[in-house]
């Protein structure tokens, strides 16, 4: 198990590594690019060079890009389903030149104007073309808490999706605690984790999952709102956590956090500790890297 959070690109790619080591993350999760904008990366080799260097010499991965939240590859509009399909293709092709385990990409809605099976082909055929241009990354599709007409925020969507792309097995699942729990999912009890992976390993397969966003939930179970707490001062709350982090079926994923922080500043040192601690892993040593 590698424990980690997403961390902040502003000011060049290299500086995600430190900041990274600064709280203590043995992984991180980035943005490659405006996350709110179309704009397209604009890194050059000695950015990605400097990049991989950094993370391989403080020892930080698998490392993941989070794709655009922008991007809605459902979309009923078809510009947009284009525009999404062409963002994805230049998010991968970074990911590949730098050695990313994983894009993790909200699939997209049908915005209420397309049935869930429409939005399913979008989706099938948009993944499929991203696939086509890319080699070595993985595309983690991300299970969502529901809200609107997001697609795959049920494990039987996420199924179906694999299953339209000939089960590839580039295509894999970034599994969202906050947005399991969120959807109706109950991971609250021991038991009721069970049931959980249960029902993933039978729409979608165990062996999918390929990271874990591990947050906690600001709203109650079920409520199909997405909104994310620190860890242990949620709805989910430590001891539900603690069963999720030791459970066999993710004891080797990594885990990459994307809370708030103590002082809303995003992951931290605290946050880390405390997945570490729930974890049952060694305590970070009183000072950053």
């Amino acid at each position: 198990m590698r424990i980690g959070a997403h961390v902040s690109a502003a000011g060049s790619l290299v500086s995600t590594m430190d900041r990274a080591a600064t709280i203590g993350a043995e992984c991180a999760q980035i943005f490659v690019g405006a996350p709110q904008r179309w704009a397209q990366a604009r890194y050059t080799d000695d950015d990605v060079s400097a990049f991989r260097e950094r993370a391989g010499a403080l020892g930080i991965g698998p490392n993941v890009v989070h794709a655009p939240y922008l991007v809605n590859l459902a979309s009923p509009d078809p510009a947009l389903r284009d525009r999404s399909i062409a963002t994805l293709i230049a998010q991968a092709s970074w990911c590949d030149r730098m050695a990313i385990m994983g894009l993790i990409v909200h699939v997209g809605s049908g915005k209420g104007q397309l049935t869930q099976d429409e939005c399913l082909e979008f989706v099938i055929g948009g993944i499929e073309q991203v696939l086509a241009q890319s080699s070595s990354t993985a595309f983690l599709i991300e299970n969502t808490a529901g809200m609107g007409t997001s697609v795959g925020s049920s494990f039987a969507e996420i199924g179906q999706i694999v299953r339209g792309l000939g089960g590839d097995d580039r295509v894999r699942v970034c599994l969202d605690t906050a947005h399991t729990f969120e959807a109706g999912y109950e991971i609250s009890t021991r038991d009721g984790l069970e049931r959980v992976l249960d029902e993933f390993d039978r729409h979608v397969g165990i062996d999918r999952i390929a990271a874990v966003h591990a947050n906690d939930s600001k709203t109650a179970f079920g409520s199909n709102v997405d909104r994310h707490e620190n860890i242990g001062r949620g709805c989910i709350g430590e001891e539900a956590l603690g069963y999720f982090m030791t459970h066999s079926a993710v004891q080797n994923l990594p885990f990459y956090l994307e809370v708030p922080g103590l002082d809303g500043h995003g992951p931290d040192r605290p946050n880390i500790a405390a997945l570490r601690r729930l974890a049952g892993l060694p305590s970070l040593p009183e000072e950053a890297v």
